[in-house]
């Protein structure tokens, strides 16, 4: 394996530990701090503050990992009942557009973002942690998708598009099924049913 596949290698272990172990760690901590919640509250009749603060932090952090992973992935939920309609042209175009004004709307939101998360002097209400560390996140997640929406305008240009799998095979046998009916039609006079 050469040094450069290594590397790419390592690059996407590291990534993926961030997207799907921070993912899952987060999801985990909300789990748990659920159950905490509920066990204190109904069970030993003692309300604990704290986990639901876990709980909105865990679930913003799953959110904005997973959020990277989903843009790899192409595994967002969509609405597609239009773009399924489109031919590949329109489907192209709608991608690639989808991803430049993705692409565009956080390369403008960077810079305010920044200015706001360094100029915050607040914390959180019960366990007084910055809002600079609980919503540090937000920024892997905006260079990971404008990242991604990069990668996905380039798969664009280049006709890798998402749906589109299928679509060459459909055609190929739309043009052999025409082939084919053209060679019966010449071969019982030209009357095909």
């Amino acid at each position: 394996m050469s040094d450069e596949k290594k590397k790419t290698s390592i690059g996407k272990k590291i990534l993926n530990i961030f997207d799907v172990g921070v993912t899952s760690f987060s999801f985990l901590m909300v789990f748990i701090a659920f159950m905490i919640s509920i066990v204190s509250r109904y069970f030993i009749r003692v309300a604990v503050s704290w986990t639901y603060e876990i709980s909105i932090l865990g679930y913003m952090w799953a959110m904005y990992f997973g959020v990277a992973k989903c843009m790899e992935t192409d595994s967002h939920v969509v609405f597609s009942l239009l773009y399924d309609k489109l031919g590949f042209k329109g489907k192209k175009f709608c991608y690639i557009l989808n991803n430049a004004m993705l692409a565009v709307l956080l390369i403008v939101c960077i810079y305010p973002s920044i200015k706001s998360w360094a100029s915050s002097k607040m914390v959180t209400g019960v366990l007084k942690i910055p809002y600079k560390a609980a919503f540090f996140p937000f920024f892997y997640m905006v260079i990971m998708v404008i990242i991604r929406a990069c990668i996905n305008i380039c798969k664009g240009i280049h006709n890798d598009i998402p749906g589109n799998e299928n679509e060459e095979l459909f055609d190929a046998a739309a043009e052999a099924g025409s082939e084919i009916e053209e060679k019966l039609a010449e071969g019982k006079g030209g009357n095909v049913e």
